[in-house]
């Protein structure tokens, strides 16, 4: 598990100083409100999963990175190049192909439920 070595703020403050951007455009980036955002980077909150997933995203960052812990601050975006927060990327593929990846997702959670 990686070990956590700074604040959602500081990483919030360094990735938006890194990527100039005013917490303004990011609050229209990402949805969040302006006042939310004050929040986060004066440390009195944490965004919740959601929160951080579109700032990070925002921010082209790593969202491990983006809640302190000792990471990349580079977005891996290999681990999400099919299954990701808004679904599939199914571009190229064909109706066979989709279908070998649903019975694997159903295989993995069949094995999950299985070892539970």
């Amino acid at each position: 598990m990686s070990e956590l070595v700074d604040t959602f703020s500081n990483r919030l403050k360094t990735a938006m100083r890194i990527r100039n951007i005013k917490a303004t455009e990011l609050s229209l980036k990402t949805g969040i409100a302006k006042s939310s955002l004050s929040e986060y980077i004066n440390g009195k909150y944490e965004a919740k999963q959601d929160g951080v997933y579109q700032l990070a995203k925002a921010l082209d960052v790593n969202e491990a990175w983006l809640m302190g812990c000792d990471v990349p601050m580079e977005r891996n975006t290999n681990y999400f190049r099919y299954a990701s927060y808004d679904g599939f990327d199914t571009e190229g593929l064909d109706e066979n192909d989709i279908e070998e990846i649903n019975r694997f997702v159903e295989f993995l959670k069949n094995k999950k439920k299985n070892n539970s």
